[in-house]
């Protein structure tokens, strides 16, 4: 099992978490835990509002980045990581590493 396998089913073990869900650098779901039609669900709207988040947190301060959120509603908490990839430098120039998103779908205490 590989260690990002290995990550995904440790989070996914803990008491109310409902499932998980891994985002490629455009969106789509590249892993996940959740019933497909909830994981593409919340992940479409969880790519949308990460982009606002972080447009809005470089505004203010162009230096700094958004680096984790967390949505709490009435019955779920929704957990977002984005990791928006490095430059890396070397003899043929830049090159990005993709990014991509983990969110962690969780009841909140007493919510069935």
């Amino acid at each position: 099992m590989s260690e990002i396998e290995e990550s995904l089913k440790r989070i996914t073990s803990h008491s109310g978490v409902m499932g998980v869900a891994v985002l490629d650098d455009a969106g789509k779901l590249a892993r996940y835990s959740l019933p497909q039609e909830l994981a593409e669900k919340y992940g479409e709207q969880v790519w949308l509002l990460q982009n606002i988040a972080r447009t809005a947190v470089r505004d203010v301060d162009p230096q700094n980045d958004l680096t984790y959120f967390r949505i709490d509603t009435k019955r779920f908490e929704i957990l977002v990581a984005p990791f928006w990839g490095e430059v890396k430098y070397g003899i043929g120039g830049a090159v990005k590493d993709k990014g991509y998103t983990l969110f962690v779908l969780q009841r909140k205490p007493g919510q069935s």
